[in-house]
């Protein structure tokens, strides 16, 4: 990999760094998603129970702006709110108010994600500086990354940024690093396990078998660390079923402009217009990801898949089958296939970036203005500006559908050539393979020892 060489590579990366940083830290005080203030309660509740939250997860409690709230997360984003209140103490949010000290402090940690995200990218990325500011700048002005962190206040950035590393430290041989990684991003958001699967499968297949079991141990201690005072000194069934558990169970989704499963959408859309009894099919769903997990599984020990392909097939598995997919979930795979794109030639550099970007579109189809304006205090005077750039408007619910159904097939397009047609990247795309045999990662293994 390429290091910065000069130090106008350091300003250039530093000042786009910093431009980015300020938009959304602009943004971040002036608008709340739903979330927002169900993340506050669920850090009064952690600060008040402790260890028992998870008891109270389910959000029936009056502190709760929202009640019966179904989406609960792995400790990781726990322990972050909580520390986001420490930065905001005096804080006060209620069903209709969200406080700005409180949006401040729990987008902030996203925010920072956002960024190591981008600096990550700079430091994958081979080739010239421009190049490298070029894909960096591509993740850290982002439209979606903008909005999720700044704007709605969703996290799965900080997942993000911990997959990605996981998957560049591998790349590098650094494997403890990797299946470290991989352990906190599991514990961020569960909907990552795909893709850790796939990680481990990769690695399987190339690394020494001392090795890897050390790692597997390392990624285990990860998740043990983190459950285990929830499960040993708190209520373990209910900790393991709040974090296991689908979030909600197979059904029409509803309203369309949030439902970004393309099967499930569009069957719900079926129903809506046309009154076909479509529930039945979603179950199939499901029986579906897992068939088809399998065939991923064996394809990607068996074949040269590199661990960026891999990981980037895991999770567009689970946005393309799945038959429930918010929108911030979609955070996860876009510096992937980002990174992806930067390596890929023709075609394949063009589905990555159509992976990467089709995402965005929802944000003129959508009335960005109304997460302003939604909570108190408002800020109607961001209206007008985002209206000039068409981030105020509604439209059909058939083109909420069209788009959930593109982002499907192409999630699904790059796990069929990727799987069918798996052929090891080659050297000029800047990868560093693992190595395609337990063979050559003893080699390798081997050749480290003795150079020490």
């Amino acid at each position: 990999m390429n290091h910065i060489r000069s130090p106008f590579q350091t300003y250039a990366l530093a000042i786009s760094s910093a431009i980015a940083a300020l938009i959304r830290l602009v943004t971040a005080p002036l608008s709340s998603g739903a979330d927002v203030p169900q993340f506050w309660a669920f850090a009064r509740v952690f600060q008040e129970y402790g260890l028992h939250f998870y008891r109270y997860a389910d959000a029936t409690l009056d502190i709760f702006p929202v009640k019966g709230w179904r989406f609960v997360y792995p400790p990781v984003w726990l322990f972050i709110s909580r520390l986001s209140l420490f930065a905001a103490p005096a804080s006060m949010v209620t069903s209709d108010m969200v406080d700005t000290s409180w949006r401040i402090a729990i987008k902030a940690p996203t925010i920072a994600a956002d960024i190591a995200i981008g600096l990550l990218l700079f430091w994958a990325v081979t080739g010239s500086m421009w190049r490298k500011l070029l894909f960096a700048a591509l993740w850290l002005f982002h439209p979606q990354a903008w909005y999720e962190s700044a704007v709605f206040g969703q996290f799965d950035a900080v997942a993000g940024v911990c997959l990605l590393a996981a998957v560049l430290m591998l790349e590098r041989k650094r494997d403890r690093l990797a299946f470290l990684f991989a352990g906190l991003a599991l514990m961020t958001k569960q909907h990552l396990a795909l893709s850790v699967v796939l990680l481990v499968v990769v690695s399987a297949r190339s690394l020494p078998l001392r090795s890897f079991l050390v790692d597997l141990a390392i990624m285990a201690g990860v998740v043990l660390a983190l459950s285990l005072p929830f499960t040993v000194l708190g209520d373990a069934r209910v900790y393991i079923a709040s974090i296991a558990k689908p979030t909600l169970g197979s059904g029409y989704q509803n309203p369309l402009m949030y439902a970004f499963s393309g099967s499930a959408s569009l069957l719900t859309y079926l129903h809506n217009v046309f009154g076909w009894d479509t529930v039945g099919l979603f179950a199939w769903n499901s029986r579906l990801i897992i068939a088809v997990a399998v065939v991923a599984i064996f394809v990607c020990y068996l074949k040269p898949v590199t661990p960026l392909q891999a990981t980037l097939v895991g999770f567009l598995l689970f946005i393309g089958l799945s038959y429930q997919v918010n929108y911030q979930y979609l955070i996860v795979y876009i510096p992937l296939a980002i990174l992806a794109a930067s390596r890929a030639r023709g075609w394949e550099k063009a589905l990555d970036l159509a992976l990467a970007f089709a995402p965005a579109v929802w944000l003129w189809l959508f009335d960005v203005s109304f997460w302003f304006t939604y909570y108190s205090p408002p800020h109607f005077e961001v209206v007008s500006p985002l209206s000039r750039i068409g981030l105020v408007r509604y439209v059909p619910d058939f083109s909420y559908v069209a788009l959930a159904v593109v982002v499907m097939l192409l999630c699904l397009t790059y796990v069929a050539l990727t799987l069918f047609r798996a052929t090891q990247e080659t050297e000029n795309q800047g990868l560093t393979a693992v190595g395609t045999s337990k063979e050559a990662g003893n080699r390798e293994h081997l050749k480290q020892k003795l150079t020490v």
